[in-house]
């Protein structure tokens, strides 16, 4: 059996008889994941059947393209020269060992960019004029209200029953329902929920929206937004017992403080009402933030024990001490070890720290910079590595010293 190195922007996976298949798609639990927005949350699934890579589309919105034809759920082969799209960012393959070669990526052509534009208005049938928007990202849209907007895929709009975790708000003017798929959320990924709005008189609605919010003990008063979707976009006029269904998504970002005894994270909605009292709903989730984790575990496989990393106010910086083995403390008068782990663009950078000891005459540090991407997708047992030989260099404990 062959293997290929598959590449969606900066996201990379092999395949190989250990590893024959992978999800693609913008959600966090897709083995191939990216943020682009084309790409819908469970795009396409690629494979090898014997020697064969095949890849199939599990109904995007955008569709699947190899050289300008469509992609369908039956499984298609991509061969090497092939130009591979989903949805707008191409699909780079790279074939080892039996057949080498690799498929063409470049820019997306106008033609086909005609074609998903076409696809996708199909696949939407009654699409809204006016879709959501995203006040943090899109640019400014004219008044008008929206249709409902349809769900994952396009082909149909979710209902509030299929979300597990629901909370509402409510006054005389009317119930707002935020319900959520889970209350479990990692950073980069998105928060895919859905609003309910049931008017309990006749009122004039300015618009709703929805936002996911940061509360840190140092923090704003109020927390911070780090999305906000403009779901609808009024004024309409609603009738008494009108129920609105409100399909959203709201962007994690990367650097995410995680939950605990200083942060806290809500997804919160508001109906404005013109000349009337405003209706809102909060819906507690939790936050993971997932490279956190990842060196906290690798800590723990070296029996360097961590208790927390404390987010600064907004994330994006967290700080902790560790403590060595029992032996290794006695042995080289060492009781702690300062880290701090902080995100610089698509770098992650790591500092450990030695204070002043009777041993050591000066503070001791070594920053390790890491490639966002590429620190997501090492192996556990070579990051565990890395951080070994880089804590024994900390602690003149090289093979070399």
């Amino acid at each position: 059996m062959q293997s290929a190195k598959l590449q969606l922007g900066s996201s990379t996976v092999s395949l190989d008889e250990r590893n024959p298949r992978v999800l693609i798609g913008r959600d966090a639990s897709c083995g191939l994941a990216t943020p682009e927005i084309s790409v819908s949350r469970r795009h396409a699934e690629v494979s090898f059947q014997g020697d064969s890579l095949l890849v199939r589309d599990l109904g995007s919105s955008n569709g699947t393209w190899i050289n300008g034809k469509p992609v369908a759920a039956d499984p298609t082969p991509i061969r090497p020269g092939d130009q591979v799209f989903l949805g707008h960012i191409p699909l780079a393959v790279e074939w080892e060992g039996g057949t080498q070669g690799k498929t063409v990526v470049g820019e997306l052509p106008a033609d086909l960019r005609a074609m998903i534009e076409a696809h996708k208005n199909r696949a939407l049938g009654a699409a809204p004029t006016t879709a959501p928007q995203n006040l943090l990202h899109d640019p400014p849209m004219p008044g008008g209200p929206a249709a409902t907007m349809l769900g994952i895929g396009g082909r149909e709009a979710p209902r509030a029953a299929e979300f597990a975790y629901r909370r509402q708000g409510s006054n005389n003017n009317g119930v707002l329902l935020i319900a959520l798929r889970s209350d479990t959320y990692s950073n980069g990924a998105e928060v895919d929920g859905f609003l309910e709005f049931t008017a309990l008189d006749n009122e004039t609605i300015a618009s709703i929206i929805v936002e996911l919010v940061e509360h840190h003990k140092k923090g704003p008063k109020d927390g911070h937004v780090w999305d906000r979707m403009l779901v609808r976009q009024g004024p309409w006029r609603a009738k008494k017992n009108e129920v609105v269904p409100l399909p959203f998504q709201l962007r994690v970002p990367p650097g995410t403080s995680m939950s605990g005894r200083d942060v806290h994270w809500e997804v919160r909605g508001y109906v404005d009402i013109e000349w009337a009292y405003d209706i809102s709903a909060a819906s507690p989730i939790n936050m993971r933030n997932i490279d956190v984790e990842r060196i906290r575990d690798s800590l723990g496989a070296l029996d360097y024990r961590i208790a927390n990393l404390d987010p600064e106010p907004l994330g994006q910086r967290f700080t902790g001490t560790f403590q060595p083995p029992v032996q290794l403390r006695s042995q080289y008068g060492i009781t702690d070890i300062n880290l701090a782990v902080e995100y610089l663009g698509t770098n992650l950078q790591i500092i450990l720290e030695v204070e002043k000891t009777s041993l050591f005459k000066f503070d001791r540090e070594v920053k390790l910079v890491f490639d966002l991407a590429q620190f997501r997708s090492a192996p556990p047992s070579q990051l565990v590595e890395f951080l070994r030989q880089k804590i024994d260099e900390l602690m003149d404990r090289s093979p070399a010293s």
